[in-house]
């Protein structure tokens, strides 16, 4: 299985709260490719170090990255 990374993302929110709420539902959430020509595929999003508060735009910051794995 080959591991590789997709795609990044940066959350941004006003409260925890709807961090939270993001985070976990794209986190809980698992792509397939089933149908692919050459290999097989799935993936899902993982959070890429910890939540990090903004005091500038008073903002709660999350980076994620869209792991894929590949069965060639």
């Amino acid at each position: 299985m080959i591991r590789v990374h997709r795609k990044y993302k940066v959350l941004k929110h006003k409260t925890t709260k709807e961090m939270v709420e993001e985070v976990n539902r794209l986190i809980q959430h698992e792509y397939k490719d089933k149908e692919g020509f050459l290999f097989q595929s799935s993936g899902r999003w993982q959070c890429l170090g910890g939540l990090v508060y903004c005091e500038k735009d008073s903002i709660w910051v999350q980076s994620m990255v869209f792991i894929q794995e590949e069965n060639a």
